[in-house]
């Protein structure tokens, strides 16, 4: 069926969109349930790059969520935080592919090409360093504060984050739990 903007192939009802079909539109494509014309039901809209999949509701995503194309899944919509990389899970999608459990020591960072010098007892967070004595992300460049920490986020950072001891004066390594 040709219609304004798209193809559609598909059950329709009263000349809705009705069922299971699929709906084409320049290089998009919704392949799932509908109902009275909008996407309804479990269903898959592939876009450039990736899919939104999941469960629709009058034509908007209620449960699932972005997967990138090589397999990477985004927040889903009905998480408040991203899956990967978070302050509640440190680890790398491919690390969790890989099968290094949460909790387990991680194997990759993210890449720095010249790292900036941190100050003693600091944590690099990437956007700036973390002091704990202030409670606070500094601008590595300017020397201001960028934000306040809250105790998860600070808790998460004196465990994952590279930093310098009081005792190795400007060295950075990385910091282990045993």
């Amino acid at each position: 069926m040709n219609i304004y903007a798209g193809t559609y192939e598909g059950s329709q009802l009263v000349g809705r969109f009705m069922g299971n079909g699929k709906y084409k539109y320049k290089d998009y494509v919704y392949e799932g349930a509908f109902f009275d014309g909008l996407f309804h039901g479990q269903g898959t809209l592939y876009v450039k790059k990736g899919k939104f999949e999941g469960l629709w509701e009058k034509g908007k995503l209620i449960e699932g969520g972005f997967v990138f194309e090589d397999g990477l899944k985004h927040r889903q919509v009905e998480n408040e935080y991203w899956d990967y990389c978070s302050i509640y899970d440190p680890r790398f999608h491919h690390e969790i592919e890989s099968g290094i459990e949460l909790g387990d020591p991680l194997v990759m960072e993210t890449p720095l090409v010249n790292p900036p010098t941190l100050p003693e007892g600091c944590y690099d967070v990437l956007e700036g360093y973390y002091d704990p004595k202030k409670n606070t992300v500094m601008s590595y460049t300017i020397d201001e504060p960028i934000r306040k920490v809250s105790p998860d986020e600070h808790d998460w950072i004196i465990k994952n984050c590279r930093y310098v001891k009081k005792s190795e004066k400007r060295k950075t390594e990385i910091k282990t739990q045993s």
